[in-house]
């Protein structure tokens, strides 16, 4: 094998001086360098990418890494099981009810059981809030029929206001309720109600009496 590289190497150098090289170590070894950024560096760089374990990593993160693509929209279902898991989400099931669907942010890419993995953020507490822990993961390969990106942040979109018509429903019952103790009172329900029946009779009997002066 040494021979076998002895030998390179001298025909290497020989070439050297055929086409015009000084037979000088110095010059040589330039000569060599030359060689090795010309032709040896970039066989070096696209063995390097292939082999590149890392490198879905970088897709991943450029796929998400633009302004406003952190945020996404997913099926509620698909964070279903992920809810589960943690210890409060009211506030943010019922947003994600009331939206028809749920937000997630991008966290970074993730091995999860063997499968390359984006991570999200599910903030359950509100989308202001990081919630380092509270992790939602997507295969790779599913991300394109999952995953859409939000038109702005949900904090902007106003997607995490009390919904109105909760305000609403908390009105009508206090109304109810006066209401029907409103009814429930003697002195008020009672009374108005003999009002309005003596009053309905004087006006028939005024009517009948007009009737018979007409005849």
């Amino acid at each position: 094998m040494d021979n076998l590289n002895n030998n390179l190497i001298a025909q290497i150098f020989q070439s050297f001086i055929d086409n015009g090289g000084e037979p000088k170590v110095t010059s040589f070894k330039k000569h060599l360098d030359q060689l090795i950024n010309s032709d040896i560096k970039p066989l070096c760089s696209r063995s390097g990418k292939t082999g590149d374990v890392d490198g879905w990593r970088n897709e991943v993160k450029s796929r998400f890494g633009g302004r406003g693509a952190k945020w996404v929209k997913v099926s509620t279902e698909e964070v279903a099981l992920t809810l589960e898991g943690f210890d409060d989400v009211g506030d943010y099931a019922e947003w994600i009810q009331t939206a028809g669907f749920a937000w997630i942010r991008f966290a970074g890419p993730r091995v999860v059981n063997g499968v390359k993995s984006a991570s999200f953020e599910v903030r359950t507490g509100g989308s202001t809030i990081d919630h380092p822990k509270q992790l939602h993961y997507i295969a790779i390969h599913e991300l394109d029929d999952k995953v859409s990106t939000l038109s702005a942040t949900p904090h902007a979109m106003r997607l995490e206001l009390a919904t109105s018509h909760v305000v609403e429903d908390e009105v009508k019952v206090e109304d109810v309720i006066e209401t029907l103790l409103d009814m429930q009172d003697p002195m008020t329900n009672d009374i108005d109600d003999e009002d309005d029946d003596e009053d309905m009779m004087g006006d028939l009997e005024a009517l009948m009496a007009m009737e018979d002066e007409e005849l």
